[in-house]
């Protein structure tokens, strides 16, 4: 802590400022004792323009900076800086307090936060993009061996689990790679969509893989159309899809209920599953989260529902999950509506 008068000459500072500063200034210096100024994005800061210098120049208190000051040792410091002005009983300024804060230690953890989480997505898109030709060429291979009429069993039953194991393999690469283009833009081939009939292709699709599953479709789009991305779209009702089947008991029925509202078109996955607390329902879209629950029965990276929350968000849509009344979970996302309709 230290003071200054109404020019900005340095009146008082204490222990603690001169040991951020690293050295013990003469009284009479102006604005601040550092020996150099940063800002944080490491240009320098003119001792005259630091958040000192603007509170007296412009008579106000001073919030929200942030500086890096270095010692004459060459070390430096990261503070944050709560100037506040003076005034008398007549309300003059006579003067200026200002309290420095260091935060050396939370920057380190938050640059050392930022370089992991880059690395950690540097590595998943490399690992993505090194699996996503293979995987492709053993799902189309292992599809075409599957629906040969001349292979026998039991044969033709390990191709069918081939093909299934490579069509989930497929889709956690593609998810990744969906999560690790957060943050950048991503290439959407956007096009009038029949979101009815984009739902009706992806229950298909999962129905082909989970026959065992009985998946029931209410509700009307009435040819509804949005702007997207079909095979985004297909990934993302294949992920919701993926989710309830995985967490809900054999036997019980997956509904899926199509609606509009003010505009906006709704598409609800309702499942009779192990459902979760209402506190969870915005840590569930987290990436790589999953309930205790959850993780007791059954396998998985926690990546589908985080992939789902951006690829609607990048749709201009929402997202949201609820606890389904009598027990299980409620999936839903909506999108707006396209002028256009099909009918």
């Amino acid at each position: 802590m230290y003071t200054t008068d109404a020019d900005g000459r340095i009146t008082f500072y204490n222990q603690a400022a001169i040991d951020l500063w690293g050295r013990t200034p003469a009284v009479g210096e102006m604005w601040c004792g550092s020996w150099k100024l940063f800002w944080p994005n490491g240009e320098p800061m003119a001792h005259g323009e630091c958040p000192m210098a603007i509170a007296l120049k412009e008579r106000r208190s001073v919030r929200g900076y942030e500086g890096i000051a270095e010692r004459p040792d060459g070390t430096r410091v990261s503070f944050v800086p709560y100037p506040t002005v003076v005034t008398d009983e007549s309300g003059e300024m006579i003067g200026a307090i200002n309290v420095l804060i260091d935060v050396s230690d939370r920057r380190r953890a938050e640059d050392g936060l930022r370089a992991a989480i880059a690395v950690k997505d540097e590595f998943l898109g490399l690992v993505s993009h090194e699996l996503r030709t293979p995987v492709t060429t053993i799902l189309g291979n292992a599809k075409l061996l599957a629906a040969r009429q001349d292979v026998a069993e039991p044969l033709h039953s390990l191709l069918r689990d081939l093909s299934s194991e490579a069509e989930r393999l497929a889709s956690v690469v593609e998810n990744l790679l969906v999560l690790t283009r957060a943050g950048a833009p991503i290439d959407m081939d956007r096009e009038p969509q029949v979101l009815d009939r984009v739902v009706r292709v992806a229950v298909a699709m999962f129905s082909r893989r989970h026959p065992e599953r009985d998946v029931q479709i209410s509700g009307d789009l009435a040819g509804r159309i949005v702007d997207a991305d079909g095979a985004y779209l297909v990934l993302l009702l294949g992920n919701l899809l993926g989710n309830a089947n995985k967490y809900s008991p054999p036997g019980e029925t997956i509904d899926v209920v199509l609606g509009v509202r003010d505009e906006w078109l709704e598409v609800r996955i309702m499942d009779r599953g192990i459902g979760f607390a209402p506190g969870e329902a915005d840590d569930l879209f987290t990436a790589f989260y999953r309930t205790e629950h959850a993780k007791r029965m059954a396998s998985g990276l926690g990546i589908g529902l985080s992939a789902c929350r951006l690829l609607v968000q990048l749709l201009g849509g929402r997202i949201w999950a609820a606890p389904r009344p009598g027990g299980g979970s409620e999936f839903g996302f909506a999108l707006p509506a396209s002028a256009d309709t099909l009918y």
